[in-house]
């Protein structure tokens, strides 16, 4: 079974690397969660720290009036619930997929990650970047209208595919119901249903049965002021 430092090693963003990636907890292996498991409950005071092997999760956090708001879809490679400090969790992961993730302790992995070289670069270049991401999400509920910011993160998820070596030529895979992508514009699902079919009916993306096609990618991104610069932050 693949260990965290041999998963690390052939990450499609890192392959190649031969330095020192130190020792302790990279012996930890896979855990896998069938569909829609919830892998760990927002206000949880453990202190384990997830690293996607594969899979696609969802991050969210609960409201008071019984919805959530998803803040990210953690794909391959993507740190989970990271924190230097013990403390509550601030959001909860489910999976929709079958998830394989690496359950890490956060007192070894802060420890490693104290003891410096590559592996305290690798962190912070993968926080850097999801908070990147994050803000990009932000933006998109709050200045961008419904056909923008519905383009603008399918284009997003595309890349992200792309770099993590499991998307191309403007076609993939996608489990996200439009429930799950109202939760994550901030749209209702007739509203995301509806601006799904006007970018359908303009020739500009399919999105169907769990696949999404980008029919004319240089007019989306045009459209949706996309600059996939912010997803290569640490890269």
């Amino acid at each position: 079974m693949q260990t965290l430092i041999q998963f690390i090693r052939s990450h499609p963003v890192r392959a190649g690397s031969e330095r020192d990636w130190g020792n302790g907890f990279f012996g930890v292996v896979t855990k896998s969660y069938k569909p829609h498991s919830i892998i760990c409950h927002q206000g949880d005071e453990d202190d384990r720290i997830f690293i996607v092997k594969s899979g696609w999760a969802l991050l969210y956090r609960d409201l008071l009036n019984g919805g959530r708001q998803i803040v990210d879809t953690p794909l391959r490679g993507d740190i989970i619930n990271f924190r230097f400090v013990e403390g509550p969790r601030y959001a909860s992961l489910s999976s929709i997929t079958e998830l394989a993730v690496f359950d890490v302790s956060r007192k070894e992995l802060t420890e490693a990650i104290f003891a410096g070289g590559l592996l305290a670069k690798e962190v912070a270049c993968s926080l850097a970047r999801l908070n990147a991401i994050l803000a990009e999400h932000l933006v998109n509920i709050g200045r961008r209208n419904a056909i923008t910011r519905t383009a603008h993160f399918l284009l997003e998820l595309e890349e992200r595919l792309s770099i993590a070596g499991i998307s191309a030529q403007g076609r993939y895979d996608c489990p996200l119901t439009q429930h799950d992508l109202a939760d994550i514009l901030g749209m209702t699902p007739v509203h995301v249903n509806r601006t799904l079919r006007e970018l359908r009916n303009a020739d500009l993306l399919s999105f169907k049965a769990g696949h999404v096609q980008l029919i004319n990618r240089k007019k989306l991104v045009k459209m949706a002021g996309f600059d996939n610069e912010y997803l290569r932050y640490g890269l």
